[in-house]
């Protein structure tokens, strides 16, 4: 039988791109315009509830290309080098780029293309997920919260939580069917039994035997084969290599952040940003720094849209061939007493193109203390803030629900 080649990234996202150009029948076009962008309605003006004050518009004309944002390679042999070159990233941006960074070219291909499938979705299908609730830990929503903001933002997202994986895979998106695909019947029925059984160790004890919970392949941090627990598997590897390397440029042990931050929560924010009709007048997101602890960003290959704040000017980061971008978030910042920066960062549109992102973040657990390492204080350099928790900072911002 002959088989036909499947479409790359690259070419499903040329596809989506053209049929944004046809507009769907009129029924779903009213449905769409106050919920969801991704409707394939192309506007021809900026409704009005996107349209920013004068004062608070991108100013596109004034933004110049970054050339010198570090790229940094993580499979360098000298250690001592890549931790003194992550030091001077973190001091001098905030922001860096790193390749050779352990995550599989085929992890990040099938999870642009699961994105990519999951945007194409009919809108109807898309809307079963969609809810304004911050509270909820799986869902799709548009801009950045409806509900409180005055105007609006140009992107619409998928918010999933990915840490414990048994624990949020089974609420996750199954259609497209590549979102949730699993080799073994057995596994996806295991993930179910975790998230309706209340296991209780006799129970698990019977009809397992003696290894009880441990028996069960997601107890024992078997890798899973669908596609988006994979990515997030290899995404949050790399954050700890990261905050490694992070803490050594310090001065500090090797372990010190991730001890620190304790058992880490990872989330994931899956952003489209549609052609806008009118870019100079909004933002796919404005400027903002993470309230987290580390971001992890897969950016478009194809598309630019994401700015950051040096020395006063919003300057453009344009995508690097198989490197992720990598932003510390407030937490960091706190915890290195102000020597290492949370960056301003936004995200912009434009008029011909869609643009995919995949961001994740790290996340310190919910009751973790963040203050200043005592290695980085002394009587000249006073605490950059005192001891926080870290729950309601992040709750504010929609990251911690």
């Amino acid at each position: 039988m002959r088989q036909t080649k499947r479409a790359t990234v690259r070419e499903r996202l040329h596809i989506f791109n053209c049929c944004l150009c046809h507009p769907p029948p009129p029924k779903i076009i009213r449905n769409m315009e106050t919920k969801v962008l991704s409707s394939g309605f192309k506007y021809q003006n900026l409704p009005e509830g996107y349209v920013r004050p004068e004062s608070e518009r991108p100013r596109l004309s004034e933004v110049s290309e970054c050339k010198n944002i570090p790229v940094i390679n993580l499979a360098s042999e000298n250690r001592a080098e890549t931790v003194q070159q992550v030091g001077d990233a973190c001091k001098s941006y905030g922001f860096f780029q790193v390749i050779n960074h352990g995550v599989s070219t085929e992890a990040v291909e099938k999870m642009l293309g699961t994105a990519t499938e999951f945007f194409s979705l009919p809108v109807e299908e898309k809307m079963k997920l969609y809810s304004d609730d911050p509270s909820k830990t799986m869902r799709l929503s548009t801009s950045f919260n409806v509900n409180k903001e005055k105007v609006h933002n140009w992107r619409d997202y998928l918010r999933l939580h990915c840490y414990p994986l048994e624990k949020y895979v089974p609420e996750w998106p199954s259609n497209p069917s590549s979102f949730k695909y699993v080799n073994s019947l057995s596994l996806l029925l295991l993930c179910l039994l975790l998230s309706e059984i209340s296991f209780t160790h006799q129970w698990l004890h019977f009809s397992f035997g003696k290894g009880g919970a441990d028996c069960l392949p997601l107890s024992r941090g078997m890798v899973v084969t669908d596609i988006v627990s994979k990515y997030s598997v290899e995404v949050r590897e790399l954050g700890f290599r990261l905050q490694e390397l992070i803490s050594e440029s310090l001065g500090l042990e090797k372990d010190y952040i991730k001890c620190t931050l304790g058992e880490q929560g990872q989330h994931m924010a899956v952003n489209f940003y549609p052609p806008c009709p009118q870019p100079e007048l909004t933002y796919g997101l404005p400027g903002h720094t993470d309230p987290n602890a580390l971001t992890i960003l897969l950016q478009d290959l194809g598309v630019a849209g994401l700015q950051v704040l040096k020395d006063g000017k919003w300057v453009a980061v344009n995508p690097h061939p198989n490197a992720f971008v990598i932003n510390l978030g407030d937490q960091l910042q706190a915890l290195s007493n102000g020597i290492y920066k949370s960056v301003w960062h936004r995200a912009i549109t434009n008029t011909d193109r869609a643009r995919l992102s995949v961001a994740s973040f790290l996340c310190p657990q919910d009751d973790a203390l963040i203050s200043p390492a005592k290695a980085l204080t002394d009587d000249v350099l006073q605490p950059f803030i005192g001891a926080t928790r870290t729950q309601s900072i992040i709750r504010s911002f929609g990251l911690g629900t």
